[in-house]
């Protein structure tokens, strides 16, 4: 059996377009795993930093595998936003469940969902933006987001750990921001040189 050019075209479009799903799903679960953790440590600095730079090289991770299939497209970011959805998803429902243990003053409720939201979309607009060339229309748009969310902080923050947060999850979810925003920015500028 011949495989016609047609198929083969859409069996690459098939396979980029689970590729992109699958990096907008591990950037989603290793952006939440990283809230989860600095919500368990009741904000340590040290989960906090280690947390950020897995981040920051999955976003790295992402843009790389956007670059590679460039131009930019919805063909990339229709998938890596479906994809980390489903990680936001996937991560809240295991809290919910039981999978992963917590304490016992944790709490899992709808509006926690915006923490993590505000996380992984605004660390993958970052990665559409220098995608599109430091898009500065995505960039505006995610401080806007970013410093909205920061003003209402304490409507998406739902736990009170017993001794206090060393680091809020808004200012964790500002510095995953920064952090991915400055690691992205230097590894296009470090690829696009050839360096």
């Amino acid at each position: 059996m011949t495989l016609s050019v047609p198929s083969i075209a859409n069996a690459r479009t098939l396979a980029g377009c689970l590729l992109f799903f699958a990096a907008g799903l591990v950037l989603a679960v290793v952006t939440c795993g990283g809230i989860v953790e600095e919500r368990l440590s009741s904000g340590n600095p040290g989960v906090a930093v280690a947390a950020n730079a897995l981040v920051t090289f999955g976003a790295i991770l992402a843009l790389g595998l956007v670059q590679r299939r460039a131009p930019f497209s919805n063909r990339a970011a229709i998938p890596q936003a479906v994809g980390a959805a489903c990680g936001i998803l996937a991560v809240h429902l295991a809290l919910r469940v039981g999978v992963v243990h917590t304490a016992p003053w944790m709490s899992e409720k709808p509006r926690q969902l915006v923490n993590d939201a505000v996380a992984v979309f605004s660390t993958l607009a970052v990665v559409w933006a220098c995608a599109r060339g430091l898009s500065l229309r995505l960039l505006i748009g995610v401080l806007v987001v970013l410093t909205t969310y920061k003003m209402t902080g304490r409507l998406w923050h739902l736990d009170v750990a017993p001794h206090g947060f060393v680091i809020t999850v808004q200012d964790f979810v500002v510095a995953q921001f920064v952090g991915g925003l400055v690691g992205l920015t230097l590894f296009r500028e470090m690829t696009r040189n050839g360096t």
